[in-house]
This record gives C-alpha cells, sequence and structure tokens, in this order.
C-alpha cells in the first residue's frame, strides 16, 4: 500500500524536533490515526521521509504495541494484563472473550468487527480488571458485563 502524508503534515511533524528521526513516533502515529496500521509501504515512506533506515522503522513499528502491523476491526477490545488486573480477574475475562469471540489474541473476527488485543497497563489498577473497547475503559469489569457490552454493539 502506498501512504503519504501532505507536505503541510510533514513539515508541522518535523517543526517540533531538532531531527527527522526524532519525528517517527509522531509520523507513525499520524499515519496509524489515518488509516488504522502500519502497512509496509508505510513504513518505507517514513524512512524515507525522515532519512531513517527502513529497518530501524520496522523496529520500532515491532517493538511497540500501540503501533499495528494489520488492520483491526471495527472495534478493537484491549484486555489489560497487568498484574492487579490478572490477579482480580482479568484472565478470566481474556479467556472469556476467546471463547465468545472464537479468537485468538491479535485476531480479527471474520467480519471484521472485532480485534482482540492484550496490554500491559491502561493505568485501572484500583478498580481492575479493566478492559478498552475502541478507547473507552470499562473497570471493574467481568466476563458478564463485557458480554452485555458486546451485544450492544452487535
Amino acid at each position: 500500500m502506498n501512504f503519504q502524508l501532505s507536505e503541510e503534515e510533514v513539515q508541522q511533524i518535523l517543526a517540533r524536533y531538532p531531527h527527522p528521526s526524532a519525528a517517527l513516533l509522531p509520523m507513525l502515529r499520524l499515519i496509524q490515526g489515518r488509516i488504522g496500521y502500519i502497512p509496509p509501504g508505510a513504513e518505507v515512506y517514513a524512512a524515507e521521509t525522515l532519512g531513517v533506515d527502513p529497518v530501524r522503522v520496522h523496529e520500532v513499528v515491532t517493538f511497540y504495541s500501540a503501533f499495528r502491523e494489520k488492520p483491526a476491526g471495527r472495534y478493537l477490545i484491549l484486555v489489560c494484563e497487568s498484574i492487579s488486573c490478572s490477579l482480580s480477574g482479568g484472565e478470566n475475562i481474556l479467556s472469556f472473550l476467546k471463547d465468545y469471540l472464537k479468537l485468538d489474541v491479535g485476531e480479527t473476527t471474520e467480519d471484521r468487527r472485532f480485534t482482540l488485543e492484550t496490554t500491559e497497563c491502561l493505568a485501572q489498577c484500583e478498580r481492575s480488571p479493566a478492559v478498552m473497547i475502541n478507547g473507552e475503559i470499562h473497570a471493574p469489569a467481568t466476563p458478564d458485563e463485557v458480554e452485555k457490552i458486546l451485544s450492544e454493539l452487535a
């Protein structure tokens, strides 16, 4: 997939950093915000635009779990795997979601409605376990509550 930002967008990002390579994360966030993921063509575009080795761009995309290499479903479900969430029922919620959606972590339903992911922490330890659906936190969450939320999204 070919991808390109406008010259104005590139200049706005570059103006905030002393070196073009320092603008890599903001550029990748903008690309992902625009198309929902970072395809290989967008990695090459970012590398060429910022004068960064394409391997370095790929390293960054694959290192940060916030970046996606393939499109997500309409609803992105993140289950927190922090210790407090895991100890307070997060593992049960993840198991429920795998069974309910018939997915494993990192997969998207065939109808492209739901993508199931885990995350290191949603900063909701005092209300754990936590689940995030399209940026909205649900905590403390239970499998029954998550099922109700998903059925309302249907």
